[in-house]
């Protein structure tokens, strides 16, 4: 789970919530009651499902990367009647944010299911980021019960086999109700400002949404390792652009030409090394690298570089799972900011998604794929059971050459409503006071490839020199028979065209055919008839 800076460079974190207006300015109503597994969207960022507590709704954030229900009800939804044994628990939640509360009890709905007695952390401080914003005042947690940290693990201590079981996550208290339903929920993820429309987020347990349905027949993609507690899961790489991108396991112990993603939706865009990053965009014509930038980005990043991407470049990525790759939208890949200059001048840019991990990529994990990745999958996190292990399953929702043309309509509409965009290069100049070279198209094509192509290139000319070096010595020995068998055969050409000619000189036969009674089929055959009379 991360919780990125959303304004400035100066502050790795800040306020966890946003308030509920997208970045075209239309105000998002938190999901209504009665919106069975509807979500509502915030600013492509935050996925917010409704909880039915103690008669009251509030509002969450949906998060696949953490596991416990906390609740920060005191703006303005205010406070709720909960049971509890006035045990307190401290909780760390990602970097440098940590959660304060005591243990409560309470009964809750969500997505059709009602738990009589769900355990949550009762927030009393969040130490690390401001308090909750107006309106979204806690997290759902998505993924497997802790057994270390956590809710379940404080009641366990103090109160043994029964505070185990009071412990349990929110899926682990609706798949224990009934759990001939199978142990797994799924997600959709919208996309604001799109032209097409993109369909409704949603969140599904025990069920699929049915427009989605096919997704239960996808490959299944098993968490690794099994015993991560985590929905990581194995996949190829990426193409950018059609090229494949140069990309290297960080742990030797990961299967051969394989990576490690956690899929999070509570990241809000791409996290991998910045090296790979760099590759990425290093294939964009125009795009220009910002290092220690007083740019701003939209998205969190472990340094202060900003990749400057032409806001009208349709950046294509594709992400490889199993060799099948899955299309990535361009308005996911990058993103337009406003900012003023030190000239004072207004400017409008557009920065990449992709952004540098820090330590949450510098591990055996190699990248953290999160709303920008899962808004072009229909997704399905399976538990597993007594028999099979935990396993995640994607559908496609992104046809690439639909998005292209979605891309650029959006875009056009977008700039049309901004200040004046430079080139990136001549952005940084100004910014930052530095000049640096656009990649070229000359660069772009080869960037990703060069290695990977001097490599084969090296391997053939490596093969050929060693092939001739070993037989050279058999060299006039192959020529000779080479010369013996031509001249062989040229001989028994020469010799079979005199006999035909010795031949035909001395008798002539005439062919005059010969009617039959098997003639009649060719009339027959050449009709007009239909091929199944035929």
């Amino acid at each position: 789970m991360l919780f990125p800076a959303t304004s400035g460079r100066t502050a790795a974190y800040i306020s966890l919530f946003l308030t509920l207006v997208n970045a075209n300015g239309r105000d998002q109503q938190p999901t209504r009651p009665g919106d069975n597994n509807r979500l509502s969207n915030v600013d492509d960022e935050r996925y917010v499902a409704s909880l039915k507590i103690g008669g009251k709704n509030i509002n969450v954030m949906l998060d696949t990367g953490s596991t416990d229900l906390w609740l920060n009800p005191r703006e303005g939804v205010g406070a709720f009647e909960s049971t509890g044994r006035g045990i307190h628990v401290s909780q760390p939640h990602c970097r440098n944010i940590v959660i304060n509360g005591t243990i409560g009890l309470v009964e809750m709905s969500i997505a059709g299911h009602t738990i009589p007695k769900q355990a949550f952390i009762n927030v009393t401080e969040i130490v690390g980021m401001d308090d909750c914003g107006v309106g979204i005042c806690g997290v759902l947690g998505l993924g497997f019960d802790n057994p270390i940290t956590g809710i379940g693990h404080t009641l366990s201590n103090k109160l043994g086999l029964a505070g185990e079981k009071l412990g349990k996550s929110v899926l682990s208290s609706i798949f224990d109700a009934d759990p001939s339903k199978g142990r797994f929920f799924a997600l959709s993820l919208s996309r604001l400002g799109d032209a097409k429309d993109s369909a409704p987020a949603s969140l599904s347990i025990q069920e699929y949404d049915e427009q989605y349905a096919n997704v239960q027949w996808m490959a299944r993609h098993p968490v690794y390792p099994p015993t991560s507690g985590s929905w990581q899961v194995l996949f190829d790489g990426v193409t950018v652009n059609g090229m494949a991108i140069q990309w290297t396991a960080n742990s030797e112990e990961t299967p051969s030409k394989q990576l490690r993603m956690l899929v999070d939706s509570g990241t809000t865009n791409f996290l991998v090394k910045s090296e790979i990053r760099d590759r990425i965009y290093s294939v964009v014509p125009g795009a220009v690298l910002a290092r220690n930038s007083r740019l701003n980005t939209t998205h969190w990043g472990a340094d202060r570089d900003a990749w400057v991407i032409p806001c009208d470049a349709a950046v294509s990525m594709s992400v490889l799972f199993g060799g099948q790759p899955y299309p990535m939208h361009p308005l996911d890949m990058t993103a337009v900011r406003t900012q003023k200059g030190p000239d004072g001048v207004n400017y409008t840019y557009c920065v990449g998604t992709v952004t540098n991990g820090g330590s949450i990529t510098s591990g055996a994990r190699d990248a953290q794929f999160g709303a920008s990745f899962m808004r072009n999958v229909y997704t399905s996190f399976n538990f597993g059971d007594n028999i099979t292990s935990p396993y995640i399953q994607f559908l496609s929702q992104t046809n690439e050459w639909e998005a292209r043309q979605d891309f650029a309509h959006v875009r056009k509409t977008q700039l049309g409503k901004s200040p004046h965009e430079v080139s990136p290069a001549e952005l940084v100049k100004i910014f930052d006071g530095v000049e640096v070279a656009p990649v070229s198209a000359k660069t772009s094509n080869c960037a990703a490839s060069n290695n990977k192509v001097q490599a084969v290139a090296g391997n053939l000319a490596s093969e050929y020199s060693h092939s001739a070096s070993s037989n050279s010595k058999y060299l006039p020995a192959i020529l000779g028979l080479l010369v013996v068998n031509f001249v062989a055969v040229l001989g028994l050409g020469v010799l079979a065209v005199l006999t035909w000619v010795r031949k035909g000189s001395a008798e002539r036969v005439n062919y005059v055919p010969t009617k039959t009674h098997d003639d009649s089929y060719r009339t027959w055959f050449e009709e007009e008839k239909p091929y199944s009379d035929r």
